[in-house]
C-alpha cells in the first residue's frame, strides 16, 4: 500500500518537496506542479530533505517541461546524478530497489500526458488540416511523441503515410529539426515518390519542408556510400531489373558445371535427388498422390512409396539407372492369423536382394505416432528372411538424415554385383525433378537473407548444427555446400566489374555510418513498412539513430499483418524484436482504419490472428458503409463459368450505376481491384473489360502482392483453389532458409496468411471471392467453417467442408462398389463416407455405442461422420458429426 501512496503522490509533485518548476501553461491544476510535501514520507532528518531537494536542482534544468519527455530520461538522470546517499537506505527500506526510477517514470508520464493535452487544444488547427482529413487521437498521439525510439503497429489503411508526413510537419512547426535533418525512408521507389510528393504537398506551407529528405533504404545506401568515399558505387548490372538476379544464378551454376565435375555431380545429384525435403522425422507427413489403390507420395518412375524418404531412395535408384521392383509380393507365402502377406519395400531382381527401410532414429525408436506395432513388425520382419534364408539390407531414417543411407545403399549393391551409373538427364516418368530456375530462385533468396543478417561460414556451420534435430542434416548441408560455391562466384563477379549488390549496399552504408566516414544531419529518422525490413536495413536504422543518449529521434511504423515480402530478404520478426533491438523503445497503434467496413476487420483480423505469433490488435473501421453482405463466395465446377459470372457483375455494376440504384464514389465512378496470387491468374478479356466498362468502372488487375497499399470500392479476389500454384500455394518455402534466418516462423502457411489478409483488407466496401467446387482454397473453407463467409454454387450444388481435415470439402466419387464421398484434397486426407439416402436417414434411430471409442474415429452407424467431442447439458460425450441425420453417441474415453 505505501508503494502505491508513493506513486500517487510523486505523480502530483510530492517528491518535490515544493520546489518543482510548472512546466506548462497548458497542464491541468493538480497535475505535476503541487505544493504538497508528504513530510510522513520524506526521510525524518532535515539534512536529508535537504539533500534530496539539491539533487532534485542539479537534474531539474537538464528536463524540458514544455516540451515532451523522452523515455530513458529518469534512467539518465540516475546515472548522472545519484540520488543522495541518506535517501539509498530509506528507499531500500521500502523493499524495491527501483522505486526511484519508477516513481521518476510515473511523473514525466504523467507531464506527457498533460504536454499531450495541452498540445490537442493548442496545435488544434495544425491537426485538423495537415491532411485532407483531421488526425484520429492515436495520429496525433504519434505526432506528439518524441520519445527516442518509437515503434508504431498500424492496422491496414490506418493512415500510415498520413502520420509519418504528419510527424515530418508537426517536428518542423514545432522547431524540433531543421526540414535539412528529417529522412523519410520508404521500402520501394514507388512509396518513397509517394512520401516526398505528399510531403511537398501538404507541408508546403512550413519553413524547410522542401529540404526534407524521402529515399528508399537502396538510394540513401548509395548516397551514403558516396558522401564516405568520395565516389558513387555501381549496382550489379543484373539487378536493375526484376528477375535477372535469378538468370545470373542459373548462369553461374552453368558454368561452375562446365568447370567443376565435383560441382556438376553435387548440383544435380541435388536437384534431382534431393530437391525435394523429406520433412520432420517426427511429425506426420501429408500424402500427395494416388494410385493402385495407395495413399502415399510419387517417385520419378512413376509409382506411389509411402513415405518421402523412400521417394529419395527410389528416385536415387531411377536416375543411378539401378532396376529394383517397390513392394513385390514376397516370394514366400506370409499370411497367417495374425500376419498379412509380406510386401518388402524394395527388391533388385539383378541380384535377388531385398530392402528394407525402416523409420528408426538412431536409437532405434520409431516416431512417437507410429507406436509399437511398428517395432514388432520391424523384428518380424528381419526375423522372416532369417528363417527363410533371403537376403535383406536395411536403411533407416537416422542414416537418411546423416547421409549414410545412400552410400551404404550404393556399397551393398556393388557388394551384390549391381553397379550405380548416374544420369541426371534420365527422362522421369513420374514426379520431376527440381528445375534449375526453381532451385536458384531459392538460392537467391538464402543469399538476400545470408548477406543480410552478416552471416559468414561459421555462422552457417552453427545454424546447420542448430538445426540438425529432427531434419534432413545432409539435406541442409548438401544444400549449404552449393550454396557457398555459387555465393563465392557471385561475389567474384561483383569485384570484377566493380559492383555491388543491394545487401553490399546496405551494409556498406551502415559501416560508414558506424565508423564515422559518413557524418550523418539528420536528427529525425521516420522508417515506413518495417515489417519488410530486413537485418541489414536494422543495422543501417540502428547506426543513424546512434546511441539513446545522441538525441536522435527514430520512428518506425509497419504492420507485421502485411509481412509478405520474406522472398526479398525480409525479416518479419523485427516487428516482434523491436524493444530488443532499440532498448527502452515505445510502441504505440493506430487501430482505426478508414478503408474496409468495421465486418470485414473483424473477418480479417480474426483471421491473421490464427497465428498466435502476430501482434494482438483491435481495428475500428471509420468507414461506416452499410451493406447485407461484406464478402461474397461464388464456387464454380465449370472454370469458363466463373470468367463468365465476372463479367455478368462488372456488367451489372454499371448498369445499376446508370440507374442510380448503386451508389458511386466522390468521383462519379466506382474503382474495382481484381486480385490474383500470381500473374497469370490475369483474366484474359481485361482489356476488353477496361473498355467495355470504362464509363462508370476504374478497373484494374494486380497480384496480391503488387497490390499493397492500394485499395478499391470492390474487390474481385480470383482463382482463390487449393492446389500447388493456387492460394494459398503450395510451393513452401524450403526450409534451407530457415537456416539464415534469426528467428523462424513455424506457423504453416504464415506467410500466406498474411498475403490473404492484405487481399482481404483492400476493399472499401465488399469482396467478392471466386473459387473451384472442387478444390476451394482451405483459407475460405476456414472462413465458411467459421460462419464468416457463405460459399455459394453457382453452376451446382452447395458444397460441406470436410468434417477431418477442414481443408477440403465434401466431394461425390465413384468406386467399384458404386458412389461415395471423400475429400476434395484426397489423397492428403482420407476421409470417406457411403451416400445415405433420405429415407435411410429417417430409419436411423438414436444409437448409444458401448465400449472404447476413439475421437475422430468413423461412426460405425452411418459410417459417413466422425465421432467428435459435443458439448452436452451434462457434460462433454462424442457424437457422430453427421447429426442429425445419424444420432450415434458415445461415452468419451
Amino acid at each position: 500500500m505505501l508503494e502505491l501512496i508513493l506513486l500517487g503522490l510523486l505523480g502530483a509533485g510530492a517528491l518535490l518537496g515544493g520546489n518543482k518548476k510548472e512546466s506548462s501553461s497548458s497542464r491541468p491544476k493538480g497535475l505535476g506542479a503541487s505544493g504538497a510535501k508528504p513530510a510522513a514520507l520524506l526521510p525524518a532528518s532535515g539534512t536529508a530533505s535537504q539533500q534530496l531537494a539539491e539533487w532534485r536542482a542539479g537534474w531539474e534544468p537538464t528536463v524540458d517541461r514544455k516540451r515532451w519527455i523522452p523515455s530513458g530520461t529518469a534512467e539518465r538522470i540516475l546515472a548522472e546524478h545519484p540520488a543522495p546517499a541518506s535517501y539509498r537506505p530509506w528507499m531500500s527500506s521500502v523493499g524495491r530497489s527501483k522505486d526511484l526510477v519508477e516513481l521518476l517514470v510515473t511523473e514525466f508520464a504523467i507531464d506527457n500526458d498533460a504536454f499531450l493535452a495541452g498540445q490537442k487544444v493548442a496545435q488544434k488547427e495544425f491537426f485538423e488540416t495537415v491532411e485532407k482529413d483531421p488526425l484520429t487521437d492515436e495520429q496525433i498521439k504519434a505526432c506528439v511523441c518524441m520519445d527516442h525510439r518509437i515503434q508504431i503497429v498500424a492496422a491496414a489503411g490506418s493512415g500510415k503515410t498520413s502520420t509519418m508526413v504528419s510527424k515530418a510537419g508537426y517536428v518542423l512547426q514545432q522547431g524540433l529539426a531543421l526540414g535539412s535533418q528529417v529522412l523519410l525512408l520508404a521500402f520501394n521507389t514507388d512509396a518513397a515518390e509517394e512520401l516526398a510528393e505528399r510531403a511537398r504537398d501538404r507541408l508546403s506551407q512550413l519553413p524547410g519542408s522542401a529540404d526534407i529528405t524521402a529515399k528508399t533504404f537502396h538510394s540513401f545506401g548509395l548516397h551514403v556510400i558516396a558522401m564516405a568515399t568520395g565516389k558513387k558505387p555501381s549496382l550489379a548490372p543484373w539487378l536493375e531489373h526484376p528477375g535477372e538476379d535469378n538468370k545470373m544464378i542459373v548462369s553461374i551454376i552453368d558454368d561452375l558445371c562446365k568447370q567443376d565435375q565435383t560441382f556438376r555431380n553435387d548440383w544435380h545429384l541435388f536437384r534431382t535427388v534431393y530437391g525435394r525435403d523429406v520433412g520432420e522425422w517426427n511429425v506426420p507427413a501429408e500424402p500427395d498422390a494416388y494410385g493402385n489403390g495407395r495413399r502415399g507420395f510419387r517417385t520419378a518412375n512413376g509409382e506411389i512409396v509411402k513415405s518421402k524418404e523412400e521417394r529419395l531412395i527410389a528416385d536415387w535408384l531411377f536416375y543411378n539407372q539401378i532396376p529394383y521392383e517397390y513392394e513385390r509380393r514376397y516370394e514366400h507365402e506370409t499370411a497367417t492369423e495374425t500376419h498379412r502377406q509380406y510386401y518388402p519395400d524394395f527388391y533388385y531382381p539383378d541380384a535377388e536382394l531385398y530392402h528394407e527401410h525402416f523409420a528408426l532414429d538412431q536409437a532405434g525408436r520409431p516416431p512417437e505416432h507410429f507406436g509399437q506395432s511398428y517395432l514388432d513388425g520391424v523384428r518380424w520382419k528381419r526375423e522372416l528372411h532369417q528363417a527363410m534364408g533371403t537376403k535383406l539390407f536395411e536403411t533407416t531414417s537416422a542414416q537418411i538424415s546423416q547421409g549414410t543411407a545412400l552410400p551404404f545403399l550404393e556399397a551393398q549393391l556393388a557388394k551384390a554385383g549391381i553397379s550405380a551409373s548416374f544420369d541426371p538427364e534420365r527422362e522421369a516418368t513420374g514426379t520431376q525433378p527440381v528445375t534449375a530456375q526453381e532451385l536458384a530462385g531459392t538460392i537467391r533468396v538464402f543469399q538476400q537473407h545470408v548477406k543480410s543478417n552478416g552471416i559468414n561460414h561459421a555462422d552457417l556451420q552453427a545454424a546447420l548444427k542448430a538445426h540438425s534435430k529432427n531434419t534432413n542434416i545432409d539435406r541442409l548441408k548438401r544444400f549449404v555446400s552449393i550454396y557457398e560455391r555459387v555465393g563465392a562466384s557471385w561475389e567474384q563477379k561483383l569485384k570484377d566489374g566493380g559492383y555491388i549488390d543491394f545487401e553490399d549496399m546496405l551494409n556498406l552504408a551502415a559501416e560508414h555510418v558506424e565508423r564515422g566516414r559518413y557524418r550523418s544531419p539528420f536528427t529525425t529518422i521516420l522508417s515506413d513498412e518495417f515489417q519488410d525490413s530486413s537485418r541489414a536495413r536494422i543495422r543501417l536504422l540502428k547506426a543513424l539513430a546512434g546511441p539513446p543518449e545522441a538525441g536522435r529521434h527514430l520512428c518506425v511504423v509497419g504492420d507485421d499483418w502485411q509481412g509478405i515480402n520474406r522472398f526479398a530478404g525480409a525479416d518479419i520478426s523485427v516487428m516482434r524484436e523491436f524493444d530488443r533491438i532499440f532498448p527502452r523503445a515505445t510502441q504505440l497503434t493506430l487501430n482505426t482504419t478508414f478503408r474496409s467496413p468495421q465486418p470485414i476487420c473483424d473477418i480479417s483480423s480474426r483471421f491473421v490472428q490464427a497465428n498466435p505469433t502476430q501482434i494482438r490488435k483491435e481495428v475500428a473501421s471509420a468507414n461506416h458503409y452499410e451493406s447485407k453482405q461484406y464478402i461474397f463466395a461464388y464456387a464454380f465446377e465449370d472454370a469458363r463459368r466463373s470468367t463468365e459470372h465476372l463479367a455478368e457483375q462488372l456488367a451489372q455494376m454499371q448498369h445499376y450505376l446508370k440507374l442510380g440504384k448503386l451508389e458511386p464514389a466522390k468521383n462519379g465512378r466506382l474503382s474495382v481491384l481484381l486480385l490474383g496470387r500470381y500473374r497469370s491468374d490475369r483474366p484474359a478479356d481485361l482489356r476488353r473489360w477496361k473498355a467495355q466498362f470504362s464509363e462508370q468502372l476504374d478497373l484494374d488487375f494486380k497480384t496480391v502482392h503488387s497490390s499493397k497499399g492500394l485499395e478499391a470500392d470492390y474487390v474481385m479476389l480470383l482463382n482463390v483453389v487449393e492446389g500447388n500454384r493456387g492460394f494459398p500455394s503450395q510451393i513452401e518455402d524450403d526450409p534451407v532458409l530457415q537456416i539464415p534466418m534469426p528467428a523462424p516462423d513455424p506457423f504453416p502457411m504464415a506467410e500466406e496468411r498474411r498475403l490473404f489478409y492484405v487481399a482481404l483488407t483492400r476493399a472499401r466496401r465488399q469482396v467478392r471471392i471466386y473459387t473451384s467446387l472442387a478444390q476451394p482454397s482451405r483459407f475460405l473453407v476456414e472462413l465458411a467453417k467459421q460462419g464468416a463467409v457463405e460459399i455459394e454454387p453457382i453452376d451446382a450444388a452447395p458444397i460441406e467442408p470436410c468434417p477431418k481435415c477442414s481443408v477440403g470439402v465434401i466431394t461425390r466419387r465413384s468406386g467399384r462398389n458404386g458412389e461415395f464421398e471423400s475429400c476434395s484434397t484426397w489423397p492428403r486426407c482420407d476421409f470417406k463416407r457411403n451416400i445415405v439416402s433420405t429415407q435411410e436417414a429417417r430409419d436411423v434411430g438414436p444409437i448409444r455405442l458401448t465400449g472404447k471409442v476413439e475421437h475422430g474415429s468413423t461412426c460405425p452407424s452411418c459410417d459417413r461422420g466422425q465421432m467428435v467431442r459435443i458439448e452436452g447439458k451434462y457434460g462433454g460425450f462424442l457424437g457422430c458429426s453427421e447429426f442429425p441425420v445419424c444420432k450415434t453417441t458415445a461415452q468419451i474415453s
